[in-house]
């Protein structure tokens, strides 16, 4: 009956202790996120280098790669897979355990001994005599050594793939790099654009508006044009109106977005160092085709980590074959007990021991199929990633060639808009032409900036683009173009690739 109400006892005692460390969801108190926000508008607030000067495209560029909060990500990754790396290294280590303990019980350990007699314990005599060999009171430490030599060769392995993921992490890094060394040169030349048209775009908006109010003021006193010609009139305005909007709002945003890529804060006022020209010096490009196919399959991040992932794989063939064989298994330690009732108080012992766990014969031959298999995929996987590699560097030299016609055709169209606009205002001032026409002229000039510097700034994408195809930096490009002696010039007319070789 006592040891039914002992158990009973420690039942509900145990109940009471799970249901005490029951876990609730429990949401964030409101001062807790007032407080994170505040910190994290301290941190965003904080310029790590203030804005002393128009930015240049290299200074934006070397922003965007020092305080863009994206790339802190990847980098944070990177830094996260060394330290999971350091810890793979830890697991090729041997175990060595350190233990210590004290003992003690309310009596001694007395017992007695009996006779063994044709398979059956002899009955104890009615007055046996007890002896003691072990200490109310213990204190006892060992330091345990073990080592298995299976689990060495298995974390040797991990330890190699491990370094391997941590180089893919670099990779990553790198192809980060490239990204948005893309996405600011492409926000940059926007903003350049967005610089100088706004400021020709606020002040026609503000005549549009002026002519508006004239015309309506003309019409409320019903003087000069009929109804339908000032209405027909005002709906053109508006046209007008609703077109700078439009425009504006397609400018606005596009210095915002390139202090994001820079890593500052929106709000901060910075201007850019480059201006919308009237003519612009086109970058050229002078290599050779083939060259530049060896050069993207030896530096772009994706297919250098296609590769690591290929070794990878193939090293899972090796831990395929190390799970088939038996374990070794060594051990060694070193005791002390405090025992009185002891000869010898401290000791070491050694031994080594075997095991081997029979069913992974059986399934070894699979595992080492699904580890070729994985080889095989991881092949096909760089082959086809490649074959993209290449395309797209005959692409960026395609699009390059494309950018710059373009730019021509938008440069002479500039021209000729400027012309008419000049043209057009110089009618206006004799009052040969209406205020409306005026207007018009210089709404499709500023229209034809935009696309003149637009198309500048897709000549400039482009260009950065065929660096990015290859994997390698802009600031590299002497040295590439002088890798051989032999230089092409890569022209596309109408799709039809031509190479002129230089000697």
């Amino acid at each position: 009956m006592r040891k039914v109400t002992r158990i009973a006892a420690i039942s509900i005692v145990t109940s009471f202790v799970i249901t005490g460390c029951a876990v609730k969801p429990e949401m964030m108190k409101k001062e807790d996120i007032q407080e994170q926000v505040k910190k994290d508008l301290n941190v965003l607030n904080e310029v790590v280098l203030p804005v002393t000067k128009p930015i240049s495209l290299d200074e934006a560029i070397e922003r965007g790669l020092k305080y863009n909060l994206q790339k802190k990500v990847k980098v944070l990754e990177s830094a996260l897979s060394q330290k999971q790396l350091d810890l793979v290294y830890y697991d090729m280590l041997p175990g060595l355990t350190a233990a210590a303990g004290y003992s003690e019980r309310n009596n001694y350990a007395a017992s007695a001994s009996t006779s063994f007699i044709d398979g059956n314990p002899q009955p104890l005599g009615s007055n046996p005599s007890y002896s003691v060999s072990q200490d109310k009171e213990r204190v006892t430490t060992d330091i345990g050594f073990s080592w298995n030599i299976l689990d060495f060769g298995l974390s040797y392995v991990r330890a190699q793939q491990q370094a391997d993921k941590f180089l893919i992490a670099k990779e990553k890094e790198k192809k980060v790099e490239h990204n948005l060394t893309q996405d600011i040169r492409r926000a940059y030349y926007q903003a350049v654009s967005a610089q100088d048209l706004l400021k020709r775009i606020q002040p026609m908006m503000v005549e549009v508006k002026q002519a508006l109010n004239d015309s309506k003021q003309i019409q409320d006193q019903r003087v000069g044009k009929s109804p339908m010609e000032a209405l027909s009139y005002q709906r053109e305005l508006l046209d007008i109106l609703r077109s700078l909007h439009t425009l504006e709002s397609g400018l606005i945003s596009a210095k915002i977005e390139l202090a994001e890529l820079m890593g500052l804060k929106p709000g901060i006022e910075f201007e850019l160092a480059d201006k919308v020209e009237k003519d612009y010096v086109i970058p050229e490009f002078h290599m050779n085709l083939d060259e530049m196919e060896k050069i993207a399959l030896e530096n772009r991040p994706e297919v250098t980590e296609s590769r690591y992932q290929e070794r990878i794989s193939e090293k899972e063939i090796t831990a395929a074959k190390l799970k088939m064989l038996p374990g070794i298994n060594l051990n060694a330690s070193l005791s002390y007990d405090d025992s009185d009732y002891l000869l010898n108080n401290d000791w070491y012992s050694y031994g080594a021991n075997v095991s081997w766990n029979l069913l992974n014969v059986f399934k070894g031959n699979e595992m080492n199929k699904l580890a070729k298999t994985q080889v095989e995929v991881a092949k096909e996987q760089k082959l086809a990633l490649s074959m993209a590699v290449l395309s797209q560097v005959h692409l960026s030299i395609v699009k390059f060639n494309q950018a710059k016609k373009e730019y021509t055709l938008a440069k002479e169209y500039l021209n000729v808009a400027d012309d008419i606009y000049n043209l057009t205002e110089v009618e206006n001032n004799l009052n040969i032409n209406s205020r409306l026409i005026l207007i018009k002229e210089k709404l499709n000039n500023i229209l034809a900036t935009l696309r003149y510097s637009s198309a500048y700034a897709n000549v400039q994408n482009s260009y950065g683009r065929i660096f990015a195809s290859l994997g390698v930096e802009e600031n590299n490009k002497k040295e590439i173009e002088n890798k051989k002696t032999e230089t092409a010039l890569i022209k596309v007319d109408d799709s039809v690739k031509k190479v002129e070789v230089k000697n």
